[in-house]
């Protein structure tokens, strides 16, 4: 068999454009998925993109320098796909939708395309695979948006594993073979992300899992009552309060939980917002927090930065860059990309 009948392959890098124009070729090819901007005063040359069809999916190992990703509406038509990734080197923080992440190297995330989120990464090189909803029967309706999975558990180890040994072997394999790996790399994915059976949890223990489920996503729905707390879920869903007290001593209480939510919801808004006179009043106002002077407090205590630096900070790419420093760095990451490191 000839090269022809490999699978075929994609590849963007510096050598082959040239230096002068490179970050606007790294932006116009990556602009159906991203809006993208640097963070660096270097020339971002770093970009390079190495891609593999197999079958109905895309691997691909991607260099990038420092910069924000912003993954918005425009991109999210007709995005009906998962996007797994294996941080070799760097990292990025992130919110999707309201819900904020850290990828470190080691780690597997996989997350939902059909969804908005924003980032911001350092200089990294990230393995990874694009999976269509329907190859693993994934419901943005039911399913999770995110999900992480450690290198040092069972799971993630041999799914690390798995995928390791398929990007290994890409520059070899045959169209004709395409189609069987992707559809065992899909179930294992599948599997994962997408659980068809409670197998060994108890009746007791779903129950459970589901009420503890079902009176966070109340109080996710009802953030901007100002004395939302224990009563309201004792009276919604009729249990005792000693019970509530158990299904949130993980997350130290449900005032801890509420707080923390609304901040997420927060910084979500902030930094999607246009800056201007009384905004960040507003958006406190408006999940339920009617002293601003409170809100500032705990919203600096959790993220490092003032709600109002937050909203400048992002819609002003320079102004980011000072809070997220470069790989290599004797200081500490500073402000805006401190929160996560509690996470």
């Amino acid at each position: 068999m000839d090269d022809e009948k490999r699978i075929p392959t994609f590849q963007l890098d510096a050598d082959s454009l040239g230096r002068k124009h490179y970050f606007d070729a790294w932006r116009e090819t990556v602009r159906c998925v991203y809006d993208v901007e640097p963070l660096s005063g270097d020339d971002c040359v770093q970009e390079r993109i190495d891609g593999w069809l197999l079958d109905n999916l895309i691997f691909s190992e991607v260099a990038f320098s420092k910069q924000a990703f912003g993954h918005h509406a425009k991109h999210t038509q007709d995005s009906n796909y998962l996007s797994l990734q294996i941080y070799r080197t760097g990292g990025a923080v992130g919110v999707l939708g309201d819900q904020p992440w850290k990828i470190e190297p080691g780690q597997v995330h996989i997350y939902d395309y059909s969804r908005p989120f924003q980032s911001v990464a350092e200089n990294s090189i990230v393995a990874g695979v694009v999976i269509p909803h329907e190859a693993i029967g994934y419901d943005p309706g039911i399913h999770r948006a995110h999900m992480m999975l450690s290198g040092n558990s069972s799971i993630g180890r041999f799914l690390i594993g798995a995928f390791f040994a398929i990007e290994r072997r890409l520059s070899e394999i045959y169209q004709e073979e395409a189609t069987a790996l992707a559809s065992g790399f899909c179930g294992l994915v599948r599997g994962i992300m997408v659980p068809q059976e409670r197998g060994e949890f108890t009746e007791a223990q779903v129950s459970r899992a589901e009420l503890r489920a079902a009176m966070r996503s109340y109080l996710d729905r009802n953030l901007s009552l100002s004395d939302l707390g224990v009563d309201h879920l004792s009276s919604a869903f009729g249990v005792s309060r000693s019970s509530i007290y158990r299904a949130f001593a993980d997350v130290g209480g449900v005032a801890t939980y509420i707080n923390n939510r609304r901040l997420d919801r927060a910084l979500h808004q902030l930094i999607t917002a246009a800056p201007s006179q009384g905004r960040v009043k507003e958006i406190a106002g408006r999940i339920g927090f009617n002293d601003p002077a409170h809100f500032n407090r705990l919203f600096r205590k959790r993220f490092g930065v003032t709600p109002g630096s937050a909203m400048r900070s992002v819609q002003n790419p320079d102004a980011l860059s000072k809070y997220v420093d470069p790989i290599g760095s004797s200081r500490e990451v500073l402000k805006l990309s401190n929160w996560f490191n509690s996470i």
